[in-house]
C-alpha cells in the first residue's frame, strides 16, 4: 500500500550453532561449512517461501566489515558474515534491537542465553530442531499448495477440450 511502510518479518539463523545441533548437518561439516550452510540453507527455504519472511543465515567470519551473499538471487534471502569484532551471536541481537517491530521477527539457536537475550528483545526464539519442524510443515504446505493447482489446472485443461 502506498503511504504505508510494509512490515517485514525476519527469521536470523546462527549457523554454526544449528549446524552442531543437528546431527545430519553436523555430519555435512566433514565436506566443508559450505556444504553444511548450504545443506541449513535449502532446509530452511521452504520456510522463506511458504511465509515470506526475510531469511538471514547469520555466520562468524574475519572480515572488518559485514559482508552478505545472496545463494538464491533473492534480497530476502541472504548469508550475513558478522564482522571479526562482533560474533553472529552479537550480529543476531544487534539485528534484533534495531527492528521497529521485535515480535515479528525469529531467531534460532541451541545457546539457551543467545535465546534468552533474543526473548528479552521481544523476539521470538528457536531451538533448532523447532525450526526445522517449521521447515518441514512449511515444505509439506508448499506441496499441498502445487497439488491443488495441479489438480485445478488438469480440471481446467480438461474443461476446455470438450465440444
Amino acid at each position: 500500500m502506498a503511504g504505508r511502510e510494509e512490515r517485514r518479518s525476519y527469521l536470523l539463523i546462527d549457523v554454526c550453532n544449528v549446524i552442531h545441533a543437528v546431527p545430519s548437518l553436523r555430519k555435512r561439516l566433514s565436506d566443508g561449512l559450505d556444504n553444511a550452510r548450504d545443506a541449513l540453507a535449502e532446509a530452511v527455504l521452504p520456510i522463506h517461501d511458504a511465509e515470506g519472511l526475510n531469511v538471514v543465515l547469520v555466520l562468524d567470519s574475519t572480515n572488518d566489515k559485514v559482508q552478505t551473499e545472496y545463494p538464491y538471487g533473492k534480497k530476502t534471502f541472504e548469508y550475513l558474515y558478522a564482522p571479526a569484532a562482533l560474533s553472529a551471536d552479537g550480529a543476531i541481537e544487534r539485528v534484533i534491537a534495531r527492528l521497529s517491530d521485535p515480535s515479528s521477527a525469529y531467531a534460532a539457536s541451541n545457546d539457551n542465553m543467545v535465546r534468552e537475550s533474543i526473548r528479552s528483545l521481544g523476539a521470538n526464539a528457536l531451538r533448532p530442531e523447532e525450526l526445522l519442524d517449521w521447515a518441514a510443515g512449511c515444505r509439506a504446505q508448499i506441496q499441498r499448495d502445487l497439488e491443488r493447482k495441479r489438480k485445478q489446472a488438469s480440471t481446467a485443461w480438461e474443461n476446455r477440450l470438450e465440444f
